[in-house]
């Protein structure tokens, strides 16, 4: 288990030792800590036959099952878009029936946030009686855009994000590559992104990112031209740009970063429209970032 959600793990551990873990848990936190695999690790333990402590016993038929990803018992509701109502009464029908290892049965919903109006509807029922040794884990950066209905339901446990010193600490022992402290501020409290970030090619890197955005702004960078030089990293640049604007906000409190912020988040919904001219939209957005006003 990542260090940064230890505590939080080993407190709902304990709590299924004493068989007093809710039916229905919410795991909010910021993207790149690390939710997808506190829910799968925790559901694992759930399914365990022979648990010690807050440690799978990696012996018993469960265990052996979860290794090979084919547990029956274990359900899991994703998708890159919108989660429908077809996926859920399914997950649904499957939690209804009886265990097929006669212990617990585990639903794990990824982006909780992304289920539309009725396959939230659809899962109420299940929420509020659900069968015996039955755990729903929602997971979610966005409990503001799941139904009050689904969080009411629920018991909301938000995972913590590491300090940057404890996210820097955690990388460096994952990266053999130096790391740029300013670059990791982009991702302060998402060592995982951070982590990612840095174990791609780095045919783009942070010091072109900055040596373009600074010559932008002082005029000696064409906006254009550059949007063209850097079109095949444009939904990358955007989101570096993203928070870096976010960061420099936050230590001067000038509006004209706030600005720029909205106009990356208006950018990264247009990309991800088919067919969208993506140096056009960087384009656009290095042209409001050369007439950047700070007030």
């Amino acid at each position: 288990m990542y260090p940064w959600l230890q505590p939080t793990f080993s407190q709902l551990s304990s709590r299924i030792s004493a068989n007093k873990l809710h039916h229905a848990l919410l795991l909010q936190g910021a993207d790149g800590i690390g939710k997808d695999i506190f829910a799968l690790t925790l559901a694992k333990l759930l399914l365990c036959q022979d648990r010690q402590g807050e440690q799978t016993c990696g012996r018993c038929q469960s265990c052996k099952l979860n290794a090979s990803e084919t547990h029956p018992d274990l359900y899991k509701i994703e998708s890159e878009k919108q989660i429908g109502v077809d996926l859920v009464r399914e997950a649904i029908k499957n939690l209804t029936g009886t265990a097929q290892m006669s212990g617990a049965k585990v639903l794990i919903i990824y982006r909780a946030d992304s289920m539309t109006e009725s396959s939230a509807n659809a899962l109420l029922k299940t929420l509020e009686e659900p069968t015996d040794n039955t755990f729903l884990l929602l997971i979610t950066e966005k409990p503001e855009s799941i139904l009050p209905t689904i969080l009411s339901r629920c018991e909301k446990q938000v995972l913590p994000s590491p300090s940057l010193e404890n996210t820097l600490d955690w990388v460096k022992q994952h990266h053999q590559g130096d790391i740029d402290e300013n670059f990791a501020r982009l991702f302060v409290g998402r060592p995982l992104t951070l982590l990612d970030e840095l174990q791609q090619e780095q045919s783009f890197n942070y010091q072109d990112f900055i040596t373009g955005i600074q010559g932008v702004m002082t005029g000696n960078l064409n906006a254009i031209q550059l949007a063209t030089d850097w079109q095949s990293h444009t939904g990358k640049v955007i989101k570096w740009l993203q928070a870096w604007v976010k960061q420099s906000y936050l230590s001067t409190q000038k509006e004209g970063f706030w600005r720029i912020n909205l106009l990356c988040i208006a950018a990264l919904k247009k990309l991800k429209n088919p067919g969208v001219n993506k140096t056009l939209t960087l384009a656009e957005l290095l042209a409001a970032l050369a007439n950047f006003e700070s007030n």
